[in-house]
């Protein structure tokens, strides 16, 4: 692994090759825009949690999916949007620095990112073990008008752990490879839980 290492350090101080500015140009703005997209989708589904919320105050029917589905968007929404308004991304000027203060912006991007995969696995299984408690309650209390809204959460809280796990290997194997190259590149010992 040092030859790549040294092969780094040997392509970060030597002069880059010229680069097509058209293309980098349509890279960059692709990359813009798919960032505006996703945080676009972050809002709407925030406004659409919240008018769901606060459906009740129009005078809206308080079924028992409601019922379901409230404790769970009142805890979501604050705490994904305190992560993705925490998140900062470094300047240009930073990460134009040389090879050590860059691998070191980088390692504390990465380890910010496993922090949030950590969280996400979290959350889901907290949604599941919430699914499953209400599942049990809607079974044992025998109220046949809650048992379709709770199957349906289950479902749903099932679809979303599995799927949260998949996607949060799979990222967390490329951050946690890119974590320790960045490290061996910065010549500092391990700082972070390395768990993908």
């Amino acid at each position: 692994m040092t030859e790549f290492d040294d092969l780094m350090q040997s392509a970060w101080r030597t002069t880059r090759p010229p680069v097509d500015g058209a293309d980098l140009a349509v890279r960059v703005n692709r990359s813009r825009l798919r960032r505006r997209l996703r945080r676009g989708l972050e809002i709407l589904l925030t406004l659409a949690a919240i008018a769901a919320l606060v459906r009740p105050l129009w005078g809206g029917e308080t079924t028992p999916a409601y019922w379901l589905v409230m404790p769970f968007f009142v805890a979501y929404l604050p705490t994904i949007w305190w992560l993705v308004l925490r998140n900062t991304r470094p300047s240009p000027a930073e990460a134009a620095q040389d090879v050590r203060t860059y691998a070191h912006i980088r390692l504390s991007q990465l380890r910010a990112g496993l922090r949030e995969l950590r969280i996400a696995r979290i959350a889901a299984m907290v949604l599941l073990a919430y699914a499953i408690a209400a599942t049990i309650a809607a079974v044992v209390s025998g109220d046949p008008a809650w048992r379709l809204p709770v199957r349906d959460l289950l479902a749903y809280a099932g679809v979303c752990a599995v799927a949260t796990f998949l996607l949060s290997r799979r990222q967390g194997r490329r951050r946690l490879r890119e974590y320790r190259a960045m490290r061996r590149l910065a010549g500092s010992p391990a700082t972070a839980r390395e768990t993908a």
